[in-house]
Order: C-alpha cells, then sequence, then structure tokens
C-alpha cells in the first residue's frame, strides 16, 4: 500500500514536469503545491483592486493583467513549471528552473507600475498630451491650462502655477482652494503651514479657512488656539463655516486669559463666548459646561443653553422627560412651568406628561389638545393628525427624500411655515425642498410657489417628471 502511493506521488510530479524529476526538483515543485494554499484569501483581495473609479482603458487593462494574474495562478503555475524546466536544460541553466515563480510577481508588478503611472491616469478631454503633466492627486496642466481634476482651472496660468499643499494652488495673480479663487488673498505672501499645526493658511494680511477669510483685525497679535478657536487682541473667531461666513467675531475681553473649554464653549476672566457669541451675563469665574452636555452650562446664577441664559436656576433638580438622547433633548419642568430643550418656557397649560416631539430632528412638539414650534403655540392646529412635510432634494436628474422638513407641516387641514398659518394652500399638491442646482429653498403647490423661484427643475417635479427615490 504505501509503495503504491510513493508510486503515484511520483507520478503526480513526474506528470507536472514531463519526466522523472530530481530530489530537489521533486522538493521545488511540492512548494509550488503548497503554495496553492494561500491562493483563496489572495483571490478574494484581487476584488478590491476594482473599489477605486478606472480612470482609463490603460488603467482598466492594468487592473485586469494584476487581477488575472492572481485568477489563473493554480492553471498556469504548473504550465511555467514544465517550460522553464525545458528552457534551463536548453540553456544549460539549470538554475533558471528555480525562478520560474518570479514570472508572475514580475507580470504583476509590470502591470502595478503601469497601473500608478502617468501612462494610466485620466487625461482632460482636449489636452495637449505632449506636455500634459499631473501635479498631484487634484492639478495637473499642459502648455495651454491648468486644470482642477479634469476640468479647465478658469484664469489660471500655467506659466506661473505653483501647487502649496493638496488642496492650495497659486499663479501669479491668484490663490485657489480646490477649483475657487479666493479673491482677497494675495499670491506672492501666500502661506499654507503644515496640516498637523495648523487648519488655517494666511498671507500678509489675513488668515482663511479653506476659501473664507477670516478677516483678522490685528494680525500682530492673532494665534490660533486650537482647530476651533482663534484669537487677536480684538476679536474672538469661531473657526466654522456658517459662523465664518456671518463674519460677525466676538469682541474679546481678555486676550491673556483666553481658555477654550470645550469645542463650543470657550472664557476669558471677563467674558464666557458659545462659538462666535458672547454669553450675556455669564460668569466666567463659576461657568461651568455640564458633563457629557456640550450645548449646556451653568454658572453661579443660571443654567444657560448654547448662548441663551435660562430662568433656571439647578437643571438637574428639575424633573426631565424624553431622556433617550440625554439632557440636551428632553423637556423639563420644575412643578409650575414646563421648558423644552432650549431652556425656553412653554406657554402656560403645556402638559408636561404628554409633551413629545412630532419628529426627532425637528422644532415642533406636541401634548394632547395643542401644537408648539420651539415655545410658541401654533394656531388652529390639531395634534392628533399633524405631521411634517418630507423635504425633497432635487438635483440635476433625481430627486431624493431622505428627511423630514425643517420649516414646513400640516395637520391635515392647515399648513404651517415654522409656527405661522399658511392660508389657501392645496395641501394634497404641496411640495417642498431644497434645489442643490439652483442653491435655494422652495415650496410650491398646483396653484403657486410659497418660497423659491420657477425653474426647469422645479416644474418637472411640480408636473410628476422626476423619478423619485428614498
Amino acid at each position: 500500500m504505501k509503495t503504491e502511493r510513493n508510486t503515484n506521488l511520483k507520478g503526480l510530479i513526474t506528470f507536472i514536469l514531463g519526466e522523472p524529476p530530481t530530489l530537489f526538483q521533486k522538493i521545488f515543485v511540492w512548494l509550488m503545491i503548497i503554495s496553492l494554499l494561500l491562493w483563496p484569501p489572495v483571490f478574494f483581495m484581487s476584488i478590491f483592486f476594482w473599489d477605486a473609479p478606472i480612470r482609463s482603458t490603460a488603467d482598466a487593462i492594468c487592473r485586469w493583467g494584476m487581477t488575472l494574474t492572481i485568477w489563473l495562478y493554480p492553471i498556469y503555475i504548473f504550465i511555467l513549471i514544465r517550460l522553464s524546466l525545458k528552457l534551463s536544460k536548453k540553456l544549460r541553466m539549470a538554475w533558471l528552473f528555480y525562478f520560474s515563480p518570479l514570472v508572475p510577481v514580475a507580470v504583476f508588478c509590470l502591470f502595478y507600475t503601469l497601473g500608478i503611472s502617468a501612462y494610466a491616469d485620466r487625461k482632460p478631454d482636449g489636452c495637449d498630451p505632449s506636455t500634459y503633466e499631473r501635479i498631484n492627486a487634484t492639478y495637473s496642466l499642459d502648455v495651454n491650462h491648468v486644470y482642477y481634476e479634469y476640468d479647465i482651472l478658469p484664469f489660471a496660468d500655467p506659466c506661473t502655477f505653483k501647487v502649496l499643499s493638496d488642496y492650495y494652488a497659486i499663479d501669479m495673480h491668484h490663490v485657489w482652494f480646490k477649483d475657487i479663487i479666493i479673491y482677497e488673498a494675495d499670491p506672492a505672501t501666500f502661506v499654507v503651514p503644515d496640516e498637523d499645526i495648523s487648519n488655517l493658511a494666511h498671507d500678509a494680511h489675513d488668515y482663511y479657512m479653506e476659501y473664507l477669510p477670516l478677516h483678522v483685525a490685528d494680525m500682530s497679535s492673532f494665534k490660533q488656539v486650537d482647530y476651533k478657536w482663534a484669537i487677536d487682541s480684538l476679536y474672538v473667531y469661531y473657526l466654522e463655516y456658517d459662523v465664518l461666513e456671518d463674519n460677525h467675531p466676538a469682541p474679546i475681553g481678555d486676550y491673556s486669559t483666553f481658555k477654550v473649554l470645550t469645542e463650543f464653549y470657550a472664557l476669558d476672566s471677563t467674558r464666557v463666548y458659545y462659538k462666535n457669541k458672547v454669553v450675556e451675563g455669564a460668569d466666567p469665574s463659576s461657568f461651568a459646561v455640564m458633563n457629557e452636555e456640550n450645548h449646556y452650562a451653568q454658572d453661579k446664577h443660571r443654567v444657560y443653553c448654547e448662548d441663551y441664559g435660562s430662568e433656571i436656576r439647578d437643571l438637574k433638580a428639575l424633573r426631565h422627560k424624553s431622556m433617550d438622547y440625554g439632557l440636551c433633548k428632553a423637556f423639563h419642568t420644575d412643578g409650575t412651568t414646563v421648558y423644552n430643550y432650549r431652556l425656553l418656557p412653554m406657554p402656560k397649560g403645556t402638559d408636561f406628561t404628554a409633551i413629545d416631539r412630532v419628529d426627532p430632528y425637528c422644532e415642533w412638539y406636541s401634548d394632547k389638545k395643542r401644537v408648539y414650534y420651539e415655545n410658541r403655540i401654533l394656531p388652529r392646529a390639531n395634534p392628533k393628525t399633524f405631521k411634517v412635510f418630507p423635504l425633497y432634494h432635487l438635483s440635476e436628474d433625481k430627486v431624493t427624500i431622505n428627511k423630514k422638513s425643517a420649516t414646513y407641516s400640516s395637520d391635515g387641514r392647515h399648513v404651517y411655515h415654522y409656527d405661522s398659518l399658511i392660508s389657501g394652500v392645496d395641501i394634497a399638491s404641496f411640495v417642498c425642498g431644497y434645489d442643490f442646482v439652483g442653491d435655494q429653498s422652495f415650496a410650491f403647490d398646483k396653484n403657486q410657489y410659497y418660497e423659491g423661484r420657477q425653474n426647469v427643475r422645479t416644474e418637472k417635479l411640480r408636473n410628476g417628471e422626476y423619478d423619485i427615490s428614498q
């Protein structure tokens, strides 16, 4: 029996090589057979070669080359071994036989090298291939144009164009963040610091968060405290897009004692700040942010929600309702007055036992008898039938519905804009949402527009011509 098994094993190696093997050849072939145990996990990993978008035909060919080199390995490896044995004998180079496994490795590396090279890179339509050069992952140029990704970068001069980072670039006249010109910035003095140190770039007269200028009042004293806060001798700057677009920094109290408490709160010896607002009446010496409640704070006088100072002296002494998301989303009562999560007092008669949010992400609440927006009663609203309208997101070629409106609601008989009743609305055909192409909110029914302006996309939606997806 043992003799028969050995004969079969010897026959397998002979079949693969086409001739009886030497001892070293037999060991080598068995190692190649054992290597097949690694093939299934490598096969699985090769699927991820196709995750990134295909940039060009050459890129697709290189990916297929790498993929098939792995997928077909169990088939061609033994053919390759036999051919390499014959070649080694013909050339009288016995060592050549043992280098046969390097062939698929070399083929794989060749396809990989070509795949990451400029040869396989997608090129902008109409570029000059003889002078085209990719500078980094986002910018490229030729003799005629500069390109952001694969589109021409308007007004850019290829002769003086220089990349400062992955997303910042300059030429003789302009500074860009991605494909947006920072018109206020001076390219001659523009500097991009190490991202590990700062998220702000600057020139000789201002600082910039991406494409937004901070409008720094005193450059000589300006300093970034952390990734959300910066100060100079005159102002506190909160580094958030919406805040910077408003361009209303808070006047600073004491530059030398400024200290960050959390992502949203900071203070100095004379003032407390919530983002870019001064928390009026707050006492810096006793002010503290509540544990795990980033938008709630307390001093010796009162409790604060964001920059609003409430009439509540001790929030934890009150009763709370709807605590699924902590105090910051709960209702509170001292037994006489009900407070919403912003700590605003609700109208007299609000039923603390029944009040709750109509929708988890909107500011309408209801109890058994009334509907409220924040702490204001909606006239004639029926809490039993009250609902928030879906919000339509409108793009060039499709419409999606992925959340509820923050501005429009209805009880089936009336339509409300926040807490205001809108007269004459046809509820059955009423639609509200946001047009991303036109950058505007809209609301309309079959009769008229209540918000926004009529355009091709909103009319397509109004006429039911879009395929709407959830």
